[in-house]
C-alpha cells in the first residue's frame, strides 16, 4: 500500500471550494479551432475537451492552479490560473510539433510516457487510479498487451519471460530490488511511488543500447523535477498511516517522509487462507531533494528506506496435512543521486550512481537463509545533438555486485555460505538518423565484460521506422540482449556464461484524435540458458548453458478519449507461444509463467458534479501449465483461467477547510477463487498419488479505503 498512499497524496492537490468557471477557446496558430482538445488541471484528472468550435468550460480551483491544453500532434501548452486578477477566460493557440505531424517515431516494442505521447502513456494519474493496480507501477503495467498476470509473484514478465529478464532503470541508472521481498502465495509490490516520476518508458523488447543485463525488457522511469509548492501530506488509510512535508525554494527543495503499515486490524475483519503467527508490519522513509545548477543542470538525489516483518503458517510440502512456520524479515535501501546538463552546442550530459543494500532473513523452521545484495553502478552518458534529424549517444558504466548467502538446516549440522563479487564494465554507442521527415532509423553497439564469469559480450540493436500516413506508421526492430546469470545459479558455479536472447520485432501504430490502435507481432530466440539437475541442485557440475528456447507472439492495444465524454478506456489483448528448455526442464515445454491468451478492460470516468472518478478493470487469462508428478509428461497440466474486476471511486472534496481525497477500492470484486497452478507435496501418500496444493492469492478480495489530505 506504499505507493497507493505517496500516489494519493498527490492527487489531493486540487482543493475543491473557492472555485471559479474558466472558459476560453483553443487554437491552432492560424485561429482554426482544435476539436477535442484535452484541457486539464495539471496534478488532476479534473478536465475537459473543447466542442465543435474549439471552446472550453472549467471549473477551477482559485489557488494554485495550472491549466494544460494538449491535442495530438501539438505542443503542450500551460497557463497558471490567476482568479485574484479577475482571469475567467485563457485562450490557448498551440504550435504544430514538427516531429509527429510530419515526423516519424520509433515506437516497436516501446510505450512511452513521455509528455509528447499522452495518448500510449499511463501517467501516474492512471497507474494509481486502475482498480486493479492499487497504486502499484508493476500491477498498472500489467494492464498493457505483452505482459502476464502471475499472481502468485507480483514481478513483471514479459512476452514470454521469466520475471528476472525485465529489468527497472530510475534516472537510467539500475534499481536492483525494485520488488518487495514475499513468501509463497503473498505477492511482491513495487517498492515505489508512480509520482516519483514524470516519465515512464516501458519496453517490451528491442530497447536502446544505453541499457543492457535485462533478456526481456525494461522499465525505464525518470523522476521529477522542482515541485510547485510547500505541503504537508497526512494520510490515515485501513492498513496504516504515513506524513510527508516538502519545502521549496526557487532552485531546490527537499521533501522527506515516514509511512508505517500494518495488517493486523484488516487481517483480523477479513477471512485470511492462512494463519499468520506476525502480521505483515513495515517502516518506511523517503528523501528526495533537487537543486537546479546554472541554467540548464539539476542534481537529483532520492532515497528510499523500508524494513518489513512479516510470518505465517504454510504447509510443509514433505508431508501432507502438515504445517510449517515462515518468517521473514527485509530491509532494504535504495539511493539514486544523478546530474544532467546541457553544455556547448547540442550536447547533453547524463551521469550518476545508484546504490541497492537488501537483506533477507527468512526462517522455513526446518531451514535458515540469512541473504544480504550489494549493488552499485555508476555511469555517464553523453549525447551530441547534430540537428532536429541526426544524434549520436555514447557512454560506459561499472556496476559491481556483492551477493553473500549463509544456509543453515536446523535438524542437522549442515551449513553452506556462497559469496561472490562481480565488476561489470560496459560500453555502448547508439546513433538516430532521420534522412527524411517520414522516415527514422537507430542503430546501436553494446559491449560487456564480467569479471566473476570471465566472460565478453557484444550485441547490435537496430530499429526502423516509417510514416505511411499522417496518423500511422510502421516500425521494426532487431537486437541482442544478454544478462548474467542470477544470483541463486551462481552460488553453486561461477563457471557459466551470458545468458542469451535475440528480438525480432514488427509494429503498425495508429494514433488520432485521443485514440491510438497498435499491433506488434515479435519473436525471442533464447540462446544459452541455464540448465541444472533438481535432484542435486547444489552441485555446480551439473549446471550449463546448455538450454534454450522462443518465445512468439502478437499484441493489441487501443486506448480511447476522445468517443465518449469524461469517459476513457483501454484495451488489451495478448497472445504468445512461448516453449523453453532452462533451469530443471528436462525438455522443451511451455513454462509455468506464459499464459497463451491474456486481455485486459480498463475504463475511468469522471464526474465534475460531485467531483469523483469511478474506475472499472477487468483481466482475463487462459490457464498456465504446471507439472503434476503423478502424470509421465512434463508440464500437461493447466490450471483454470484466470478471471478478475476490480472497482475503485476516488471523492475529492474539503476536511476542515483543507484538499483531501476519500479512496476506496475492492479487488477481485466478483470473489473468484482464482488458481494459478498447483505446487506437489514431496512424498506421495499410502496409495503412491502425490497430493496436490493449489496456488492462489492468500484472500479472495482485498478491501482498501483511505483519507488523505493536503495541508
Amino acid at each position: 500500500m506504499k505507493n497507493l498512499l505517496s500516489a494519493a497524496l498527490i492527487i489531493v492537490s486540487i482543493s475543491v471550494n473557492a472555485q471559479v468557471i474558466v472558459k476560453g477557446k483553443i487554437t491552432d496558430k492560424n485561429g482554426s479551432p482544435l476539436v477535442g482538445a484535452n484541457i486539464i488541471i495539471k496534478g488532476t484528472y479534473d478536465g475537459t475537451i473543447t466542442d465543435s468550435i474549439g471552446n472550453y468550460s472549467l471549473k477551477v480551483n482559485t489557488e494554485n492552479s495550472t491549466l494544460i491544453a494538449t491535442y495530438m500532434g501539438y505542443i503542450n501548452q500551460e497557463i497558471p490560473v490567476n482568479t485574484a486578477k479577475g482571469q475567467t477566460e485563457i485562450n490557448f493557440k498551440l504550435k504544430e510539433s514538427a516531429n509527429q505531424i510530419e515526423g516519424v517515431v520509433i515506437s516497436a516494442g516501446t510505450f512511452e510516457t513521455a509528455d509528447r505521447k499522452r495518448s500510449v502513456t499511463l501517467q501516474p494519474l492512471d497507474i494509481v487510479t486502475t482498480p486493479s493496480a492499487t497504486g502499484d507501477i508493476y500491477g498498472a503495467l500489467t494492464s498493457l498487451p505483452g505482459t502476464a498476470t502471475i499472481g502468485e509473484d507480483g514481478r513483471l514478465f514479459v512476452r514470454g519471460g521469466d520475471g528476472y529478464e525485465s529489468k527497472t532503470f530510475i534516472d537510467g541508472l539500475l534499481s536492483k530490488k525494485p520488488y518487495s521481498s514475499n513468501v509463497p502465495d503473498l505477492p511482491s509490490r513495487g517498492r515505489f511511488s508512480p509520482f516519483l516520476f514524470s516519465g515512464t518508458t516501458f519496453s517490451t523488447g528491442g530497447y536502446s543500447a544505453e541499457y543492457g543485463q535485462a533478456l526481456s525488457s525494461a522499465l525505464i522511469l525518470n523522476s521529477n523535477s522542482l515541485p510547485q509548492k510547500n505541503q504537508t501530506d497526512i494520510s490515515l488509510m485501513t492498513v496504516g498511516g504515513g506524513v510527508t512535508q516538502t519545502i521549496k525554494s526557487e532552485n531546490s527543495s527537499i521533501s522527506a517522509g515516514v509511512e508505517y503499515f500494518n495488517l493486523a486490524p484488516y487481517s483480523k475483519l477479513t477471512t485470511q487462507r492462512f494463519e499468520m503467527n506476525k502480521y505483515p508490519e513495515s517502516v518506511g522513509l523517503t528523501l528526495v531533494a533537487r537543486q537546479k545548477i546554472g541554467d540548464h543542470g539539476m542534481l537529483k538525489l532520492f532515497s528510499t528506506y523500508s524494513g518489513t516483518e512479516f510470518g505465517l503458517k504454510y504447509p510443509d510440502l514433505t508431508t501432507p496435512g502438515s504445517m510449517s512456520n515462515i518468517a521473514l524479515k527485509n530491509k532494504n535501501n535504495y539511493s539514486n543521486l544523478s546530474y544532467t546538463d546541457k553544455f556547448g552546442k547540442g550536447w547533453t550530459l547524463k551521469s550518476g550512481m545508484a546504490f541497492t543494500y537488501d537483506k533477507n532473513n527468512l526462517n522455513l523452521q526446518a531451514f535458515q537463509v540469512n541473504e544480504s545484495n550489494k549493488n552499485l553502478q555508476a555511469k555517464i552518458t553523453l549525447k551530441k545533438s547534430f540537428s532536429e534529424n541526426a544524434s549520436v549517444l555514447f557512454g560506459a558504466e561499472e556496476t559491481f555486485n556483492s551477493f553473500n548467502q549463509d544456509y543453515t538446516e536446523t535438524a542437522t549440522t549442515f551449513s553452506n555460505n556462497s559469496h561472490f563479487d562481480d565488476f561489470n564494465s560496459a560500453v555502448y554507442a547508439e546513433g538516430d538518423y532521420r534522412p527524411i521527415a517520414k522516415l527514422a532509423l537507430r542503430a546501436g553497439v553494446r559491449g560487456e565484460h564480467s569479471s566473476l564469469l570471465n566472460k565478453s559480450n557484444v550485441g547490435a540493436r537496430l530499429s526502423a521506422a516509417v510514416k505511411i500516413t499522417n496518423s500511422s506508421q510502421i516500425s521494426l526492430a532487431y537486437g541482442n540482449f544478454y544478462q548474467t546469470p542470477e544470483e541463486d545459479l551462481l552460488r553453486f558455479t561461477h563457471n557459466l556464461s551470458f545468458e542469451k536472447a535475440d528480438h525480432y520485432i514488427a509494429n503498425y501504430q495508429w494514433e488520432k484524435s485521443n485514440r491510438i490502435f497498435r499491433i506488434e507481432a515479435y519473436r525471442k530466440n533464447y540462446k544459452d540458458l541455464v540448465t541444472y539437475n533438481p535432484n542435486e541442485y547444489w552441485n555446480g557440475d551439473f549446471y550449463k548453458n546448455s538450454g534454450g528456447g522462443h518465445s512468439q507472439g502478437i499484441d493489441v492495444f487501443y486506448r480511447d478519449r476522445m468517443t465518449f465524454r469524461t469517459l476513457e478506456f483501454w484495451i488489451s489483448y495478448s497472445y504468445v507461444d512461448s516453449k523453453r528448455k532452462y533451469r530443471y526442464y528436462p525438455e522443451m515445454v511451455t513454462p509455468s509463467f506464459a499464459p497463451t491468451h491474456s486481455a485486459s478492460f480498463v475504463a475511468k470516468k469522471w464526474v465534475q458534479s460531485i467531483t469523483t472518478q469511478f474506475g472499472l478493470s477487468t483481466t482475463f487469462s487462459t490457464g498456465r501449465p504446471y507439472n503434476n508428478p503423478n502424470s509421465t509428461e512434463f508440464m500437461d497440466g493447466r490450471a483454470p483461467f484466470y478471471h478478475d474486476i476490480s472497482i475503485n471511486c476516488s471523492h475529492l472534496r474539503t476536511i476542515f477547510g483543507k484538499s483531501a481525497i476519500i479512496y476506496a477500492s475492492i479487488n477481485n470484486l466478483l470473489g473468484r477463487d482464482n488458481i494459478y497452478g498447483y505446487r506437489y507435496y514431496s512424498q506421495p501418500n499410502t496409495d503412491g498419488v502425490y497430493e496436490a496444493f493449489p496456488l492462489k492469492n492468500d484472500s479472495k478480495r482485498f478491501y482498501f479505503a483511505g483519507i488523505f489530505i493536503t495541508l
